[in-house]
């Protein structure tokens, strides 16, 4: 019967360790699925810093280059249009242009 009892006690003790060994690794699955939700968290947040400094740096470069172009845009407009103020006018060439073009028999 002590025999009985030894092999009973010993068994008793390899469920244990069992037990033990089955909380010990599941300890160890939520410690690691905690690190790797905590890391994917920093990771996705430097992630969203770098992009939101990209886009920014992207914009100001955008916003610069679109008033350098309107800048140059005004600056050949006021050009071409004092060019034409400036030009003489040949009215009387002009009318004659527009008797032949309009009124001329074909």
């Amino acid at each position: 019967m002590e025999e009985n009892n030894k092999e009973v006690n010993v068994i008793t003790h390899l469920l244990e360790v069992e037990k033990q060994a089955t909380a010990l690794a599941d300890e160890a699955v939520q410690e690691a699925e905690k690190r790797l939700s905590d890391a994917k968290s920093k990771a996705n947040a430097e992630f969203k810093k770098q992009y939101d400094e990209i886009v920014a740096a992207l914009e100001a470069d955008y916003q610069k280059n679109i008033e350098e172009i309107k800048l140059r845009h005004e600056k050949i407009f006021a050009d071409y249009k004092s060019s034409m103020e400036n030009k003489r006018q040949n009215t009387e060439a002009f009318y004659k242009l527009l008797d032949r073009l309009l009124f001329a028999e074909k």
